[in-house]
């Protein structure tokens, strides 16, 4: 007979097991965010998301976002939408959902139709004008390294 059980610990103590592995402090400054991987990151917003903490959710949320992470782009998003850890704003949900969706995310792609009927054109352009500069910084921040620096 096989077993369909986990051995040992049960599933709910597995992933505690996991998610306080995720979620331990760093040994790096918090200036630092090199070595972090934006999934550890955005794991980190997930933990605290289902923990009910939505501002702890969002400042890591974000942090994986401007990792270039689509998923956490699309997730801020509905943050935004929601008031969830941050101000409810049309605006900002706009923008980081059409970041997501010009990346190909489906899901943000969905949103932000759906969106479209809560924002007017002029405001739904200049949410794209600021995620395309959110872009930009997310670009600049993942190629710093590549840029040689002036003494």
């Amino acid at each position: 007979m096989i077993k369909t059980q986990p051995s040992g610990q049960d599933l709910e103590q597995q992933l505690d097991n996991i998610l306080n592995f995720v979620t331990q402090p760093s040994n790096e400054s918090s200036e630092s965010n090199e070595g972090v991987s934006e999934q550890t990151t955005l794991n980190k917003a997930l933990y605290y998301l289902k923990h009910d903490q939505p501002a702890l959710a969002a400042k890591w949320m974000r942090l994986a976002a401007m990792a270039g992470n689509n998923r956490a782009q699309f997730y801020l998003g509905l943050f935004f939408v929601k008031g969830q850890g941050v101000p409810k704003s049309v605006f900002h949900a706009a923008a980081w959902l059409s970041l997501a969706s010009s990346q190909g995310y489906e899901p943000a792609v969905a949103a932000l139709d759906d969106l479209r009927k809560y924002i007017d054109t002029k405001r739904l352009k200049d949410a794209q004008c600021y995620a395309a500069s959110l872009y930009e910084q997310i670009h600049q921040i993942q190629f710093a390294h590549l840029i040689p620096k002036n003494d």
